[in-house]
C-alpha cells in the first residue's frame, strides 16, 4: 500500500511520540529524582527497570493479538489509538511527586506511575512498527520509509535534552513547578496530539490475507521469529548498541556535570542539550548518507563502515570530555552519530525484510516487532541497571557534587571512551555472521 504525502508525515510524527515514549522517563528523571531530590543512582536505575520489564513481558502478546485482530478501522490502529492516550495520562503523573516524601516513597511513586507509562509505551511501540512494516514494499522502499521516519526521530533527539534546561527556567518559579508543566506539556502535545495521527490519518491495507492470520498459536509465532538466524543476530547488534554501547555513553552526561563543569548541573545540562542537539543534527544530515550507502553497498556493509567509524568515535572521546573543550562536543557527534542513524534506518530495514521474507500464510509482522522491542526494552535495561551500577562501583556521590575523587572521573572517562570501542568491536563481530545474499534479499 504506497502513502500519500500526509499518510507520511503521520507516520513521521508517530515515530517522534515513539521517540518520546523510549526517552521520556529518563530525560527528566536522572536530573529530577536523582540530581534534584536526591535519590540513589542505583535504587533509581532499579525503578526504571521493573516497570520495563513488565512491559517487556507485554510486548510480544501484543504483537500477537495485534496480528490475529479484526476490526472495523483495522489491526494496528486501535492499539496505536488507546495506547496514545494512555502514555499521555500516565507520563504527565509520574511528575506528580510530592517533594516532601521520603526517598522510598519517591521510588514507589515513580515506578507505579512509570509501569503504566511503559505498558503503553510497548503497545504502542510494537503496532506503530507493525503498521510501518506492513505499509513498506520491496527491499528498498523499506529503507527509504525508515529514512524518512528517522528525520522525526532525530526531531526528537534535537529536542528532548532541553526538557530539563527548560523546566529550569525562572518562568516557573522554581524547578517543582516547571518539571509538572514540562511533564504535561509533552504528554498532551507529543503523546496525545501527535501519537493519535498515525491512527487518524493512515489506512491500513484490507484483503482475504487478514482472514487467514487468526488461528497462527502465540508460541508458533514466536518459534518462527527466533528460528531465525539473521534475526538472532540483528537483534544481538540491537543489545550490543543499545544496551552495552548507551550505558557506556551516559556518562558523557555526568563527565559534563561534575568533569567539565565542575559540578554545576545547570551548565552540565546545557552542554547536554548542546551535545544532544548536535547528535540530532548529525543524526539527520546521516539520514541520506545511510540511505544511499545501502544502495550502493547492502545494508549489511553499510552497517560494518558505520561501526568502523563509530569505534573511531571512541577513541576521540577521550580527547573530547576535558575541562575547556566543550565545542569539541561537535566532533564527537560528527563521529558517532551515524551509528544512531543506522539503527533506526538501516536495522529496521533489514527487520521488516526478515518478517516479510518470513511471510506465509499467517503475518507474523506484529511478532517481529514485539521482539525487536522486546530486546529494546532489555537494552534499557541495561542501560538503567548498567549505569546506575557503574556510578556506585566507581565512587560517585551526587551530594559531592564537583568535589568528586579523581579516580571516579577517570573511571567514567574509561567507561565512555574504551567502552564505546569495545562494543563497535563487539557490534562487528556479530555483523560478520549475518547470512548476506543481496541479490536474493533485493528480491524481498
Amino acid at each position: 500500500m504506497s502513502l500519500n504525502t500526509v499518510g507520511k508525515f503521520a507516520l513521521g510524527f508517530g515515530f517522534l511520540a515513539q521517540f518520546y515514549a523510549a526517552q521520556g522517563i529518563h530525560i527528566l528523571a536522572v536530573p529530577y529524582y536523582q540530581m534534584t531530590l536526591g535519590v540513589d543512582p542505583f535504587l533509581l536505575g532499579l525503578a526504571m527497570t521493573l516497570p520495563l520489564l513488565l512491559a517487556g513481558v507485554l510486548g510480544p502478546v501484543a504483537g500477537h493479538v495485534s496480528d490475529n485482530m479484526h476490526s472495523r478501522w483495522g489491526r494496528r490502529r486501535p492499539f496505536i489509538a488507546g495506547s496514545a492516550l494512555a502514555l499521555c495520562f500516565s507520563y504527565g503523573l509520574v511528575w506528580m511527586v510530592p517533594q516532601h516524601w521520603s526517598s522510598f516513597a519517591q521510588i514507589s511513586y515513580f515506578t507505579v506511575t512509570a509501569s503504566c507509562f511503559y505498558l503503553a509505551g510497548v503497545v504502542y511501540s510494537v503496532s506503530l512498527r507493525s503498521f510501518t512494516y506492513e505499509l513498506a514494499g520491496g527491499y528498498h522502499q523499506r529503507t527509504s520509509l525508515m529514512g524518512f521516519t528517522a528525520y522525526f526521530l532525530k526531531a526528537g533527539s534535537l529536542t528532548y535534552q532541553w526538557a530539563f534546561p527548560l523546566a529550569q527556567l525562572a518562568f516557573f518559579g522554581g524547578v517543582l513547578a516547571g518539571i509538572k508543566f514540562v511533564g504535561w506539556g509533552i504528554g498532551i502535545g507529543v503523546f496525545a496530539l501527535l501519537g493519535l495521527l498515525p491512527a487518524l490519518l493512515v489506512r491500513e491495507a484490507a484483503g482475504p490475507r487478514h482472514l487467514m492470520d487468526a488461528h497462527l498459536p502465540f508460541l508458533q509465532s514466536m518459534g518462527a521469529v527466533f528460528e531465525d538466524r539473521n534475526m538472532r543476530i540483528l537483534m544481538a547488534i540491537i543489545l550490543i548498541q543499545m544496551g552495552g554501547a548507551a550505558c557506556v555513553a551516559m556518562m558523557d552526561y555526568y563527565l559534563l556535570v561534575y568533569y567539565v563543569n565542575g559540578g554545576d548541573i545547570q551548565q552540565g545540562s546545557v552542554w547536554k542539550g548542546v551535545l544532544s542537539t548536535a547528535y540530532a543534527v548529525g543524526g539527520m544530515a546521516y539520514v541520506p548518507v545511510v540511505t544511499h550507502l545501502s544502495y550502493r553497498v547492502g545494508k549489511v556493509q553499510a552497517l560494518r563502515l558505520i561501526l568502523g567509524l563509530n569505534a573511531v568515535g571512541g577513541l576521540a572521546k577521550w580527547f573530547i570530555y576535558v575541562p575547556g573543550a566543550e565545542w569539541l562536543l561537535l566532533l564527537d557527534a560528527a563521529l558517532c552519530s551515524a551509528v544512531w542513524t543506522a539503527m533506526v534506518v538501516l536495522v529496521p530495514s533489514m527487520i521488516a525484510d526478515r518478517s516479510s521474507a518470513a511471510a506465509g500464510q499467517h503475518s507474523k509482522t506484529g511478532v517481529y516487532a514485539s521482539v525487536q522491542s522486546w530486546v529494546i526494552i532489555l537494552a534499557s535495561v541495561i542501560v538503567f541497571l548498567g549505569s546506575g551500577l557503574c556510578l556506585n562501583l566507581i565512587g560517585f556521590e551526587s551530594q559531592l557534587a564537583g568535589n568528586q575523587p579523581e579516580d571516579t572521573l577517570f573511571a567514567m572517562r574509561v567507561i565512555l571512551s574504551a567502552g564505546t570501542v569495545g562494543f563497535s568491536v563487539l557490534g562487528l563481530l556479530a555483523l560478520a555472521r549475518y547470512s548476506s545474499h543481496r541479490n536474493v534479499e533485493l528480491q524481498v
